[in-house]
């Protein structure tokens, strides 16, 4: 009786150790402070941590503390970091690029019956055998272009503008269709790549074009919205499986939620942000989407040819739903 006893006790001690022991989630941002992936993240600390009493700790690095995006998308593969949002999972699933196809969403709420889908859920099982989990959803915005050239009315005013575009299939193939000349290059270049005429435009939300001081170097401003993009927070799968299931459940409803709260901070920040943009000289319009989402359309094709018959499929069950 006494073994039974001991025995007993011990198992007790493991479990209040158990229930008591924390887990530091390190997540890695390449915005600075003050930009909403930051805020949205600063959210997911503070519920995370509440509801866990404590017993998940998350620390937040911004502005490539740890490294730029696909070096940290690396070390989340890796393991060596918990925690990234991210823009470049199409590396590890290319078929992540057909939800940035051109005017794919209706609105806001049709893009987080999307992202909170079982297509996309499907296409997250594939990062798991490249050590990543798909844990959740920041938006990045629609995208509108601006130049220095000349006011885009309508899609023929697109045609022969040289438009910096990032190095993504998406983009590249709907700015083709447009008839501009797609340059991709990498984000960090393209500041110095408009002051010195290098391109005559960009695509971007409308937080990047307010940060990136575009109106500096940009007179126009086109309101077409032609792509909605997300930042992807992606989870290290050996992190992530190594939480005991109850704070496995409270990081998932806590990230939800500051995903949430983000897109309802930027669909209000974009209101704050056009008012700004004019205030700072540049030229607004507002084009007719219905004659850019037709001229767009080829795109589709191209995504097809390439991917067969799944994106399609990907496709038509987005729009359906």
């Amino acid at each position: 009786t006494l073994v039974a006893l001991l025995a007993a006790v011990s198992v007790a001690c493991l479990v209040s150790v158990s229930a008591a022991q924390t887990y530091t989630v390190k997540i890695g941002i390449g915005h600075p402070p003050g930009h909403s992936f930051v805020l949205a993240s600063e959210k997911f600390k503070e519920l995370a941590e509440k509801r866990s009493n404590g017993r998940l700790k998350v620390e937040i690095f911004p502005s490539s503390q740890l490294g730029g995006e696909r070096e940290m998308q690396e070390m989340v593969s890796l393991g060596t970091l918990e925690m990234s949002v991210t823009g470049v999972i199409v590396i590890y699933e290319p078929l992540f690029a057909l939800l940035e196809a051109p005017f794919l969403y209706r609105d806001r709420d049709h893009i987080k019956k999307v992202m909170e889908s079982a297509v996309v859920a499907d296409l997250g099982e594939a990062l798991i055998k490249k050590g990543l989990r798909l844990v959740g959803f920041y938006e990045n915005g629609f995208r509108n272009i601006t130049n220095s050239k000349r006011a885009i009315n309508a899609p023929a005013d697109v045609k022969g503008l040289k438009i910096r575009t990032p190095e993504n299939l998406a983009q590249v193939e709907t700015f083709k269709a447009l008839g501009a000349i797609a340059t991709p290059m990498a984000y960090s270049e393209l500041y110095n790549a408009m002051s010195q005429g290098v391109v005559d435009g960009q695509e971007n939300p409308l937080q990047n074009i307010w940060t990136g001081k575009m109106f500096e170097v940009q007179k126009h401003l086109a309101m077409t919205g032609h792509i909605y993009n997300s930042a992807y927070v992606v989870a290290s799968n050996k992190f992530w499986t190594g939480l005991p299931a109850d704070l496995r459940k409270i990081a998932e409803d806590s990230m939800r939620e500051a995903g949430h709260y983000q897109m309802d901070l930027v669909a209000n920040l974009d209101q704050t942000l056009l008012t700004d943009l004019k205030a700072k000289g540049m030229q607004i319009t507002f084009p007719d989407r219905e004659a850019f989402r037709k001229a767009t359309a080829p795109a589709y094709e191209v995504f097809y040819t390439k991917f067969g018959d799944r994106a399609r499929k990907i496709v038509e069950a987005i729009r359906g739903m």
